[in-house]
């Protein structure tokens, strides 16, 4: 059946059962209005039009509230769907919490996730044998093939799920949100040393990770309580050195994700968290020579290593090195205990650079983020749209300074028209025209935000690729680059400027 749209909102609107999937009740909402094989493009087309999913996006994110969820802990709506064969039965609609990857088991019933239900058109292989439509599968089909957790996983998965499940099911989205950012770290820290240790056997061998999880935890008898106490218990229990590597090697991964694209877990102090592992570790015995333990005293008055301070500022060692070097680390000392030497940092001015360098970004980072190149960067640098600081060889920019100016584009530009009207990137063809000639790249921008020509916004494109002109911008580009060469060779054909120009 084709089926067109009108630019109404459709006639029948059925209710969003609780915890409901936004992608499968978009087909639900299409189903109603009479389309028995929906299409994608238009659930897309619903999903602007309901109050209740106008908020989400075509990834298939679960949508609790206004988080923003890690990109690793998510199933894409183009997967398989997973469901409990007993919450189905209790009501047949898809449960968001089901879309975390993590989850694995409903801690209500106690049931493995099964993944042989399909969507038509939105799940890739919803064609192939095995796989079950949400609309036509039977209750004997969903408990065929429903298996229970071992007794160590059930334990596991009631310590990780069972609070953020209950809530979830008593429609407590607060207190849902609150819990899920520490258990998604739990299982993450978990997940990291798993690989590390095993190398990944269970994801050949077909075994559940909550099985590689649950003989983790009982085996060296780490803490699972998800709760910024339960966390820090358990970072000061990982005694074992491979363990501890991959724990850091994730909470820096996760640094360093958070400051490219912030999400629940920028609710989490991972940076203390991370100085509780590395606190944590057991000394080693040293010689008690006079020049080492002037350095150990010296580390537990409030200094710390290099090594350290590098793991908690989340930098790397050379950008460090100018860092201690210029006036953001003084303090720097340099400790000889025997042939080697140990350069120690005072820990209070390491935790004020990490939040320095927490809140600046490289001109790398910068034109990463907004999608610009080296000769736009300088460009916005000399018409004063940021100032960037100089830190030995790397240039840092506020991020508030990059908050400001996005929200200036923003407020200034209109939306993308609907029509064929020809336009050019603002940041691209706009400037190139400019030339080599700073100056005119600058009275370019600075006309831009006077309001001198429009500019325009396409929804969805990344930085400042999103920003486009029109003819009127380009004429005015033109024009400026005539005067300018009128004025320079009027400074170099005048008398007084001959022998200046000849040097």
């Amino acid at each position: 059946m084709d089926f067109h749209f009108e630019t109404v909102r459709p006639l029948c609107r059925p209710r969003m059962l609780p915890d409901e999937w936004v992608e499968t009740y978009l087909f639900r909402v299409a189903r109603a209005n009479g389309i028995r094989r929906p299409r994608l493009r238009e659930a897309d087309y619903l999903r602007q039009t309901l109050v209740a999913t106008a908020g989400s996006k075509p990834d298939g994110y679960p949508l609790w509230s206004d988080i923003t969820l890690p990109r690793w802990s998510v199933v894409t709506r183009v997967n398989r769907i997973r469901y409990c064969p007993a919450c189905m039965v209790e009501s047949r609609h898809i449960r968001s919490r089901w879309r975390l990857k993590l989850f694995e088991i409903c801690t209500i019933h106690y049931i493995r996730l099964k993944d042989d239900l399909a969507e038509p058109v939105m799940t890739r292989g919803y064609s192939d044998s095995g796989r079950h439509f949400v609309t036509e599968v039977t209750d004997e089909q969903m408990w065929e093939g429903a298996v229970c957790p071992m007794p160590g996983e059930r334990r596991y998965v009631e310590r990780m799920w069972s609070g953020f499940e209950r809530s979830i099911v008593e429609d407590d989205a607060r207190s849902a949100i609150e819990t899920l950012p520490f258990v998604l770290l739990l299982d993450a820290l978990f997940d990291a040393v798993v690989a590390r240790t095993s190398g990944r056997r269970s994801l050949r061998s077909g075994i559940p990770r909550t099985a590689d999880f649950a003989e983790l935890v009982e085996r060296f008898e780490y803490s699972v309580a998800p709760d910024l106490d339960g966390v820090r218990t358990l970072l000061r229990l990982i005694k074992a050195a491979r363990h501890r590597c991959a724990a850091l090697t994730r909470l820096r991964r996760m640094l360093m994700d958070e400051t490219d694209r912030p999400t629940c877990l920028s609710s989490l102090p991972l940076a203390e968290l991370r100085m509780v592992l590395l606190n944590s570790r057991r000394k080693k015995f040293v010689k008690p020579t006079r020049s080492s333990a002037d350095s150990y005293q010296a580390r537990r008055e409030g200094y710390t290593s290099f090594r350290n301070a590098r793991l908690l500022i989340g930098c790397t060692s050379d950008c460090l090195r100018h860092l201690a070097r210029s006036e953001f680390l003084p303090g720097m000392r340099v400790v000889p205990p025997g042939q080697k030497r140990c350069t120690d940092l005072p820990l209070r001015w390491v935790e004020a650079c990490r939040r320095w360098y927490a809140s600046h970004a490289t001109r790398e980072t910068v034109m990463k983020e907004l999608h610009i190149d080296r000769s736009v960067f300088s460009v916005l640098v000399r018409a004063g749209m940021f100032c960037s600081v100089e830190v030995g060889a790397y240039r840092f920019v506020s991020r508030n300074l990059l908050a400001d100016l996005c929200q200036r584009m923003r407020d200034m530009s209109r939306p993308y028209p609907a029509t064929a009207t020809r336009l050019y990137p603002l940041f691209g063809s706009l400037l190139s025209m400019a030339g080599s000639r700073s100056t005119i790249s600058t009275e370019l921008l600075k006309e831009a935000f006077a309001g001198k020509f429009p500019v325009y916004r396409r929804t969805g494109a990344p930085g400042l690729s999103a920003f486009f002109v029109d003819e009127i911008a380009l004429e005015r580009a033109r024009k400026l680059k005539r005067f300018d060469a009128a004025w320079r060779r009027h400074q170099t054909e005048r008398p007084s400027q001959f022998e200046l120009a000849l040097q």
